[in-house]
């Protein structure tokens, strides 16, 4: 038999493929990982078996410390997952199928459908199991088994998890993070247990009298500002009970209320309101009422059970109250037509709308709307001066500068039609420039990848060097057609509503301004409405942002 000849041979033999790595660790949150399984140790695994591969190079190592392996939603786990769809990996190497995932649900349907159609290598080492050996020989049900007797394990930690919660609760141990404002949380014989801050629980007894002796939130909220109290959350970060005055915030009502209506204050500890990520469900959720743990007499209480349930029996009678006599849900709630360009003259902020309902002789009832400044409740150092309107006033005198607007201007449907035109196309040739800038960019970044690649085979740059250039060129590719989407979007939005406006421009001008108001005429029309006391407005055109408009009502 005749002998092939060596550069026949080199000319039959089938070029190596590179694969990319992509190596994946995790360390759950269940405290049951063994301690050989350490993210440092799970990659020197790895690490080792691809030095031992000729056609394996390490590009990333993705890692996930205090992560459940029951669900994907994992932070280094997505940020591999966008490297395999940018195809900058396409082997994933991890220590044991455990590491990858607890859910033999999805971890099979990433092994077995969503990795061979992206074209990625799987392996886990310690396993044996490599999706390229195993192509065509159907051992899909051992993986599977794997995968069930690794779900099995993480339920089997979390009903344990569970279950030394609930012991911990039964014994009164308190299991939550930061305790309630007036206690501090200090470990006695293996168990958290609550005690009484003396400054800040006379504070706390201080809101409660105050709300008993008939003191609403406002004024309770007035009295701490008065007296210098910083908010919980300055507390617990500084520790400083009361606050220099000129960092001195207010309290907000929905904190009052919680200390009102919390029952940690007369010695009760409810836990388990809400359930953790557990093998079932990804997510926090509520639990029943029925399940939550309540425990009496857990710690010493600042406010005695008598007065809690006078204040929670207080609060209680007033939603009674608003339901009997406020019915305001039955009122049909009407458009807001200034939303979203109505704003403070002084000090800039967004108007706020605020309802007042009013009862007629007849019993019939309507609801009146009005806007205020939302700083102007405020008595820290961001309060701005009390201005308020009534939607009815502030409508009159919009309308009238609509009506004078185009009457003493003369203006036409066609000028308008015009400037909206020129605006959209204004706005279009400034996207359209910032195309033609990302265009150039990729076109650079393109330039530059094939340059390195060159110089990688001439053996001028190391494999590590013409990787991390990559990477980074890649990383610019990716956020330049990012925004080119973005900005193909504003001009598709900029041409439909161009059309739209167009049409309810001209239908507005033949009517010379005087139809109805509603919020689409605001929202073509304005640019932005100014609110100043007295009832002072000034307005801003959308056509003609260089002028301001002012009217004030004859009695202001």
């Amino acid at each position: 038999m005749a002998r092939t000849s060596r550069k026949r041979q080199e000319a039959t033999k089938k070029p190596v493929r590179i694969y990319y790595v992509g190596i994946y660790a995790r360390l759950s949150v269940d405290g049951g990982d063994r301690k050989n399984e350490s993210i440092e140790t799970q990659v020197e695994i790895v690490k080792s078996y691809v030095g031992r591969q000729d056609d394996m190079v390490i590009y990333d190592i993705y890692t996930d410390i205090g992560k459940t392996g029951t669900n994907f939603e994992r932070e280094g786990f997505e940020r591999m997952m966008r490297d395999v769809r940018a195809r900058k990996i396409d082997c994933i190497i991890v220590k044991d199928l455990s590491r990858f995932g607890r859910n033999h649900v999805e971890t099979g349907n990433y092994i077995e459908k969503i990795f061979p159609f992206m074209g990625v290598r799987f392996i886990a080492v310690t396993d044996n199991f490599d999706t390229l050996a195993l192509a065509g020989q159907g051992d899909a049900m051992g993986v599977n088994l794997k995968n069930l007797i690794n779900e099995m394990y993480a339920r089997d930690i979390a009903a344990k998890v569970k279950a030394s919660k609930r012991a911990k609760w039964e014994q009164g141990s308190y299991t939550g993070g930061i305790p309630a404002y007036g206690y501090r949380a200090e470990w006695i014989d293996g168990k958290k247990c609550l005690f009484i801050e003396e400054t800040t629980s006379d504070i706390v007894k201080g809101i409660y009298d105050l709300f008993l002796s008939g003191t609403c939130i406002n004024d309770i909220i007035r009295w701490l500002y008065t007296n210098k109290v910083a908010r919980p959350t300055e507390y617990h970060k500084t520790g400083q009970v009361y606050c220099p005055e000129e960092g001195l915030q207010q309290w907000s009502r929905r904190t009052v209320k919680q200390i009102l209506t919390n029952p940690v204050y007369m010695g009760c500890l409810i836990q388990g309101c809400t359930g953790g990520k557990d093998s079932q469900m990804c997510r926090r959720h509520d639990v029943d009422p029925g399940d939550w743990s309540v425990k009496e007499h857990t710690h010493e209480a600042i406010i005695s059970e008598e007065l809690f349930l006078e204040v929670a029996e207080r609060f209680e009678k007033s939603a009674v109250h608003c339901n009997r006599n406020g019915d305001a849900n039955r009122i049909p709630t009407e458009e807001d037509l200034f939303k979203d360009v109505l704003y403070c003259g002084e000090c800039g902020s967004k108007m706020k709308r605020i309802a007042v309902n009013k009862e007629f002789k007849s019993k019939d009832r309507v609801r009146i709307y009005g806007y205020k400044c939302p700083r102007s409740d405020r008595i820290d150092s961001f309060k701005c001066q009390r201005k308020y309107i009534t939607m009815g006033a502030l409508t009159e005198i919009v309308k009238e500068m609509v009506h004078r607007e185009f009457m003493l201007s003369g203006i036409r449907s066609k000028d308008l039609v015009e400037m909206n035109n020129r605006e959209a196309e204004n706005l279009k040739e400034k996207w359209n420039g910032q195309l033609a800038e990302i265009k150039k960019e990729m076109e650079g970044i393109t330039k530059t990848g094939s340059e390195q690649y060159l110089k990688y085979r001439a053996g001028e740059i190391n494999l590590e060097e013409f990787k991390r250039t990559k990477e980074e060129n890649d990383g610019k590719a990716d956020s330049l057609q990012k925004e080119g989407r973005i900005i193909d979007e504003k001009l598709r939005r900029i041409e439909v509503e161009t059309t739209r406006k167009n049409h309810f421009l001209r239908t507005l001008v033949k009517g010379c301004g005087k139809g109805e108001l509603t919020a689409e005429v605001v929202r073509t029309l304005f640019e932005r409405i100014e609110v100043f006391p007295g009832n002072r407005v000034e307005v801003f055109f959308a056509f003609r942002q260089s002028e301001v408009l002012s009217l004030a009502p004859e009695n202001a």
